[in-house]
């Protein structure tokens, strides 16, 4: 068994600083590995001919976010921070058809769907697509996702369907710049607000798109900026 220092001795102290800093070398490292990861989909990205659609289309089974750890972490301070955004999600049945609903856009390997989920929310009320990670979607959540991409939104395919808020989380960035408006439009007359996760500036939505971005929340840690916008 390993011997302990009496509690307030000089060998105590420093045994409770070598614990420390062997906690903040572990911390560092994890952040290195997640960073690796993130330069990693990135240069998947720049090195498939096809850029991000292309890596997409091929990993999409496979995929997962390098960021999950943060993702989950920005969408319960979004419930935290915006809870009218999310009011009725979690009353009545969840199998009603008229009751309140999320689209968790974009969805790769479910990422907020499952962070939803276990801040409360029934998987019933959670609507998620993505054209290219619906394996992946499926065997973290247990059920199916839309095929449905941003174009397809951009087109009109998806006018009738409400949903209380719409959470686009480390995608929309990588939406084809002649398609962004119309989508944005296109969800404008879908939702009441749009929650965009993003790890840097972009994407910009222009206000006559029909969202006004009303507060951004970014996340030291996992350098994520957490975007609201309303209906303008």
């Amino acid at each position: 068994s390993h011997h302990r220092h009496p509690r307030g001795t000089i060998w105590d102290s420093r045994a409770r600083h070598s614990h420390a800093r062997a906690a903040r070398v572990r911390r560092a490292r994890m952040h290195r590995k997640q960073v690796s990861g993130v330069s990693g989909v990135r240069n998947a990205y720049a090195a498939h001919e096809d850029g991000a659609t292309g890596y997409y289309a091929e990993s999409g089974a496979s995929y997962a976010n390098p960021h999950d750890g943060g993702v989950r972490q920005c969408v319960h301070d979004a419930i935290r921070l915006w809870p009218e955004l999310f009011r009725g999600l979690v009353t009545g049945n969840p199998d009603d058809n008229d009751g309140e609903r999320v689209l968790d856009l974009s969805c790769g390997a479910g990422e907020v769907t499952d962070a939803l989920v276990k801040a409360g929310v029934p998987v019933e009320r959670v609507d998620a697509c993505d054209p290219y990670t619906s394996t992946a979607y499926y065997r973290r959540v247990g059920k199916t996702c839309h095929d449905w991409s941003f174009e397809d939104i951009a087109r009109g395919d998806l006018v009738g369907r409400r949903w209380k808020t719409v959470i686009c989380s480390f995608a929309m960035h990588l939406c084809e710049k002649d398609f962004l408006p119309p989508l944005v439009m296109m969800l404008a007359c879908s939702c009441d607000a749009l929650i965009v996760l993003t790890p840097h500036k972009r994407p910009e939505l222009d206000p006559s798109w029909g969202f006004t971005l009303t507060e951004e929340k970014r996340d030291a840690t996992w350098r994520i900026r957490t975007r609201r916008y309303d209906k303008t």
